[in-house]
Parts: structure tokens; sequence; C-alpha cells
């Protein structure tokens, strides 16, 4: 579901600003300390008083090579790092609060990665977009030798938009937790826009059966599309966080509501169905159209409730230093599966649907 990327937008601009690691004194003479006995080049520390910062004759290890090569590790962000553990061990062993920094838990490197678990994690809510992709190619390759499946195949196409997006957005989290930086923060943020864009787009066209009217749809299609690229020009013009989070929140809700509105919309249709076919319902008739009610109808709305509740995560963050793993994480843990449902359900209302109007 996109409404919870829009979710960890929000909660991570709101954990940008309540950071209390970055402002501790020890911390801060951490990193000046280390930038002066390691002579980090672009540093402005060229002093430092051994009397008063306590940090003077530590011992702060380089930059592993790997890292600065491949991740673009240089020398003040690994000051940065190290002190944030040096700090943060500090203070368990003090028995105090686990402080975060810059909006981030202190997590430890593994295999390069900063956030080693939400990585992961992204990666495998990459896999149900790519899957559905390449389902949904299929399809369209195998209707465009069906004229009869041609008018219809504009849905497919809105669902392979949600899929690329989806692709797109998960490779950037990928990206972003395995490296935080601006231009790997901005991409994150920019797909993210276009998850809940596309989907938006996707389930608009769906409940207003825009497929059977395509000149209509295309234009519908190219509004979106503008929204999408004057929202990235008004990023690039004037960066903010807030603008953006509001952005992604609106389309994100609108998504949830036309969700429900189709579930409903579905529920009406197969009702009305049951009714014309009363006094014909055969057993295994009777036990098709439970099935189609739960796929059709409940579906949507046990998905927007797991997904909310997903949610709780981010709003209830928490962290384990000895797990490494935080609530973050095991939010993109809980979005994989949503996902393989969402499309399982794309795919059974388009077939129902296809077969009931055309």
């Amino acid at each position: 579901m996109k409404l919870t990327v829009v979710v960890a937008i929000l909660v991570h601009c709101f954990l940008v600003t309540c950071s209390p690691g970055d402002n501790l004194d020890e911390f801060i003479d951490c990193t000046y300390a280390c930038e002066y006995k390691r002579r980090c080049p672009n540093s402005q520390i060229n002093y430092i008083d051994p009397e008063t910062n306590m940090f003077h004759d530590i011992e702060f290890s380089d930059t592993p090579g790997l890292y600065s090569q491949l991740l673009f590790w240089d020398c003040i962000s690994d000051c940065d790092y190290q002190c944030q553990h040096i700090i943060t061990r500090w203070r368990i062993d003090a028995q105090e609060e686990v402080y975060q920094f810059h909006g981030k838990w202190p997590f430890l490197r593994v295999l390069g990665t900063q956030e080693f678990f939400s990585t992961i994690f992204s990666i495998g809510n990459f896999i149900p977009h790519y899957k559905a992709f390449m389902k949904f190619s299929k399809m369209l390759r195998e209707d465009g030798n069906n004229r009869k499946e041609r008018s219809r195949s504009i849905l497919i196409w809105n669902y392979l938009y949600v899929t690329v997006a989806g692709m797109l957005a998960w490779t950037a989290s990928s990206v972003f937790h395995c490296r935080d930086l601006i231009i790997t923060e901005k991409l994150d943020y920019f797909f993210a826009g276009a998850t809940v864009l596309t989907g938006f787009h996707a389930i608009f066209a769906r409940m207003t059966s825009m497929f059977l009217y395509p000149k209509i749809a295309q234009a519908f299609t190219a509004s979106v599309a503008m929204i999408f690229a004057l929202h990235i020009l008004r990023l690039y013009v004037d960066w903010s966080y807030t603008y953006n989070m509001r952005f992604n929140i609106f389309f994100g809700i609108l998504q949830y509501i036309l969700l429900i509105m189709l579930s409903c919309q579905n529920y009406h249709a197969l009702k009305k169905q049951k009714q014309k076919q009363k006094g014909r319902f055969k057993k295994t008739a009777y036990s098709n159209f439970k099935g189609r009610m739960f796929k059709l109808c409940i579906i949507p709305i046990i998905l927007v409730m797991v997904t909310t509740m997903a949610m709780l995560l981010e709003l209830f963050d928490f962290f384990s230093y000895a797990w490494q793993i935080d609530a973050h994480a095991i939010w993109h843990l809980c979005t994989i599966w949503p996902s393989w449902v969402l499309y399982d359900f794309f795919l059974e209302d388009y077939v129902y649907w296809g077969n009931k109007q055309l």
C-alpha cells in the first residue's frame, strides 16, 4: 500500500527535528576531536583543547577503503558515525536513554549498509511489484492480439504504471537505507510521490470505468503526469519537507478512500447480480459468489485495516541497539504482504469486471 510510504515520510520529517543526540556536548566534542586527529579534508576544526575535550586521547579508526570508495563515506561523515556509537555505548553503559542522531537511530554498518534490516525489507517490498510487473506485461502482450481486450488493456496499463512506480520507490528506499545522502533521500521522496499518484490514478480510473472511454482516460493520465511533474519542479525550486509531506498524505488518503469506495461498488454489483439470478442460484454458484464477495469486497477493507495498523509501528517508534532493528524496519517487513494481496485484488477485479461489462 502506498499511504504507508507517506507515513514513513511524515515520521522521518518529525524525527529529523527531534534528534537530541545531535546537540549533545559530548557528541560535538567527539566529532571535533575525530576530525582534528584524523586531519579530515574540508574540516574547519584546526584546534581542540585537550583540557576540555575528553576525546583528545581516543584513537579513531580510519574509514574502510571499500566504504569510502563505493558508499561515499568521507572522513567527516565517518567521524560522525564513529562518535554516534561511542556516545551511544557510553549512554547504554550508564543506563541512560539511547538518542537519535540526524533523525535516525545509531545503527551499526553491516556489509556497508547503514540500516541493514530496512534495506533487506525494502528489497523484499520490491519483489511483489516486480512479479506483478512481469504478470501485467505478459497480459498486455496477449491482449494486444485480441481486439476485444484492447479497450480493457487501459486498466492493465494503469496497474503496470503502479508496478513501475513501486519498483522505483523500493529501489530508492533500498539505496537510501543503505546510504543516507542528500541525493538518495530526495530520490526516495520523489518516487514515494510517484507511488501515491499512480495508485490514485489506477484506482480512480477503475472505479469510474474510465477504460470504456479511452480519450478521457488519456486526458486523465496526462493530467496526473502533469501534477507529478509540477510536484517535482516545486521541490526542485524550493525543497520543503512540509509541502512534500502534505502532498503525499493528501493523495495517499485519497487512495484509501477510493479503495473503500471501490469495495462498496463491487459489493452492490455482486448483490444486484445475485438478486437477478435468484431462484437459479445453485450451491456451486453460491460458493463462487461468496468467494468473489471476499476477494472483491472484503480484501480491500482488510488491506486498509492492516496497513493502518502497520502504521502504528511508525508512530510508536522503538529501537534495539543489541539487535540493530527498529520499528521502521519492522514496518517495512509488514508492508510486503499487502503489496502481493493488492495486485491479486487488481487481477481479480479486472477479470470480474471485464467479463461483466464486455
